[in-house]
């Protein structure tokens, strides 16, 4: 297998740019850090074109590549990490060298663990990951681009020139349609009842809390990567990616990261608590005292750290699992959110696979205890989460890892737009409060769909 290359470039500080150029080829692929709004973070990562595509239903693993289709039956992560040790890295110094970039969806964690996934609406494998022997990456601390890639081939050389010759095809202006309303798949009364169950369950010791949630729907038409542009100015978010798949477009502007791992420590920064963001600067420093102070917002982010210390510990040295930071505001374009930071060392008998099994889906967007959380979310919402709440990101070649809680989603499937909006219940949750809660989150999507 040839040498991995790379080619350092000038600064583009809007990588959306060089999106522009591969962004109708195949599985392409756009990771977002959104790093003028979030100084701290650091990468853009673009892919397309991956050199395997692994394709995950119920029963079955597929893994396409120039020699055809070949099938499996075992684990899809496990697949993930048998196709990823063909490929060697002989870059290091950074983040993404080539590797695994795409989705686990929700119901993957519910296949797992024997939940029933319900019939859907929606036909979107549980799991799809390109293997990307080749990227470009924008560093916005060193302020350069980086192109990294094993075979020089057409259309690697025409990257190479747009990137020296700082020429990049611009994106023209192309408008989208909705043609419906903008539609939930539960009524306000049909909320209030499964709010009801879901206090009877907690009441009953099934569980401490419920992450429930609602759908929201409307027809289209138009480009979906202009659909992502229009939405990012008022939602952009430091895990924000765009995935350009035949069965599934995705635009996600998460505000949560599910794992990061730099091959010896993994991190986990699960958000609960929430407060929307005020034009007033009087009410907002008010919104965001309420937030940092309210003891029922606080215990239910501490419901889900020691769910993620469990998670984490299953794979890491005994010990070495600790919280780094507890009850952090941190404030995004619409909202305000309380955000908890927990850490450990890998042990040396895991791997990255084993960790994501281990820990998917997040707990943050389950509830505790975990699997009669899923369970009881299985029960009562109606459809299928598909992407949402799952999770997206890249597993690279040199065995780092960063992926995202796959919130603030929209999916594209056969001309119809999806979203979701939801948050925890716990036993002294108010319904009104829960309720607008959800609308708070997504805003941003529906002012501009019903626009």
């Amino acid at each position: 297998m040839n040498k991995q290359h790379k080619i350092s470039y000038d600064y583009y500080g809007d990588s959306r740019d060089i999106f522009a150029i591969i962004k109708d080829l195949e599985w392409s692929v756009f990771l977002c850090s959104n790093h003028d709004k979030f100084q701290d973070e650091r990468y853009d990562i673009l892919s397309a074109n991956p050199v395997e595509k692994i394709i995950s239903y119920e029963k079955i693993t597929t893994v396409e590549n120039k020699d055809g289709i070949n099938e499996f039956k075992d684990d899809p992560i496990d697949v993930v990490g048998v196709i990823m040790k063909k490929y060697p890295a002989d870059v290091s110094d950074l983040p993404f060298t080539g590797g695994a970039i795409g989705y686990l969806s929700y119901d993957l964690g519910n296949h797992y663990e024997g939940i029933e996934i319900k019939t859907t609406d929606i036909n979107v494998p549980l799991m799809a990951f390109g293997i990307y022997d080749w990227a470009v990456i924008v560093d916005h601390h060193k302020k350069n681009t980086t192109l990294v890639y094993r075979n020089e081939d057409i259309f690697i050389k025409k990257i190479k020139t747009c990137l020296e010759m700082k020429v990049f095809k611009k994106n023209k202006e192309k408008k989208f349609y909705i043609n419906s309303p903008c539609t939930s798949n539960i009524t306000h009364d049909e909320y209030l009842e499964r709010f009801n169950k879901i206090q009877a369950y907690i009441k009953n010791g099934d569980c401490y809390q419920i992450n429930f949630s609602q759908r929201f729907s409307a027809s289209y038409t138009g480009d979906t990567w202009d659909i992502y542009n229009k939405i990012m100015p008022a939602y952009s978010s430091p895990y924000s990616a765009y995935i350009n798949m035949p069965f599934v477009n995705i635009m996600s502007f998460s505000p949560e990261r599910f794992l990061s791992y730099d091959g010896n420590i993994v991190e986990t920064k699960p958000i609960k608590g929430t407060r929307p963001v005020s034009s007033n600067l009087e009410i907002n420093k008010n919104l965001i005292e309420e937030l940092s102070s309210s003891y029922k917002e606080r215990a239910e982010n501490l419901m889900i750290v020691d769910l993620l210390r469990n998670d984490l510990g299953k794979n890491c040295e005994f010990g070495s699992v600790k919280v780094k930071e507890l009850f952090s505001i941190e404030t995004f374009a619409n909202v305000h959110h309380l955000v908890s930071t927990i850490q450990g060392k890998i042990s040396e008998s895991s791997n990255i696979y084993k960790l994501i099994r281990d820990c998917f889906p997040g707990g943050s967007i389950t509830g505790a205890p975990k699997i009669r959380a899923m369970q009881i979310i299985n029960e009562l919402e109606p459809h299928n989460r598909n992407v949402y709440c799952g999770s997206i990101g890249y597993i690279s070649f040199s065995g780092t890892a960063d992926l995202n809680i796959a919130i603030r989603t929209v999916m594209s499937s056969e001309d119809k737009l999806y979203f979701w909006g939801g948050g925890g219940i716990v036993y002294d949750s108010e319904i009104e409060s829960e309720y607008k809660e959800t609308f708070d989150k997504i805003k941003p999507l529906l002012d501009l769909l019903k626009n």
